[in-house]
């Protein structure tokens, strides 16, 4: 069952919402709600393992969000819920030529070849969304260091 805060960022009106808008998304009206729900929750998981900026607002809350970044407390952002809907629409894409990850498609027996740096956990468009909320290098803020006397 999908649950805000505790394994979706998005609900099932947020996700329909988002999908009527967007450009060959009609898949979406396809799948029946149990499977919509299971892919919001997949989608949700591999956006949540990202090395977000800041720390949890609550340690014992289940996801990264709502978070604490730089001293200033963040609810589940618009960019979050559009992330998990790009990568539901990811998942539901027959078309791997527009993942920048492919290197090369054969159809004589099947192969698909990917670039050694692939990224299989996010497609572009949750790559370019999450951009600026993500940690690169040494995080300062959230560095572990207790002085001892």
């Amino acid at each position: 069952m999908l649950e805000i805060y505790k394994n979706s960022y998005v609900t099932l009106e947020e996700a329909g919402e988002y999908f009527s808008e967007k450009l060959d998304a009609d898949f979406w009206k396809g799948l029946d709600d149990s499977k919509k729900e299971k892919a919001l929750i997949t989608a949700s998981r591999r956006i949540d393992m990202q090395p977000f900026l800041g720390r949890k607002a609550h340690p014992e809350q289940a996801m990264s969000f709502p978070r604490i970044i730089r001293g200033k407390k963040y609810e589940i952002l618009y960019r979050i819920k559009a992330a998990v809907c790009e990568q539901v629409f990811e998942m539901f894409s027959n078309n791997f030529t527009a993942n920048s990850n492919v290197k090369s498609v054969s159809l004589g027996s099947a192969s698909i070849t990917f670039s050694d740096s692939a990224d299989f956990e996010l497609c572009p468009e949750s790559k370019l969304l999450l951009s600026g909320l993500l940690k690169t290098g040494f995080d300062i803020e959230n560095s572990y260091y207790e002085e001892k006397y």
